[in-house]
């Protein structure tokens, strides 16, 4: 259970320097809701929330919305479950 929403924590979308930055953004984690809601998959955030200095060490672009907590990478387990979550998402207007 997830302190957020139903599936997701705070946590998950935390930068991973480990400098605390955790400002998701809801309306973000709202349309991840509504994908993990629709496909009954889980998915992990690899990437949520970075802040400057992780953002430049990993490659970000420069204007990334990682660093306003507008973005996040996931994982899907398998290629059927990642195909549920491709339509899913853009069902939910994600692009």
């Amino acid at each position: 259970m997830g302190d957020i929403t139903k599936h997701f924590s705070r946590w998950e979308f935390a930068c991973r320097c480990g400098c605390g930055y955790d400002d998701v953004d809801p309306f973000l984690v709202g349309k991840l809701e509504k994908i993990r809601e629709h496909t009954g998959h889980p998915m992990t955030i690899t990437s949520g929330c970075r802040c400057l200095r992780h953002n430049t060490m990993v490659g970000g672009n420069p204007q990334s919305e990682h660093m306003d907590g507008q973005a996040a990478d996931i994982a899907i387990g398998s290629s059927f479950a990642r195909n549920n979550m491709v339509i899913a998402a853009l069902d939910a207007g994600i692009r």
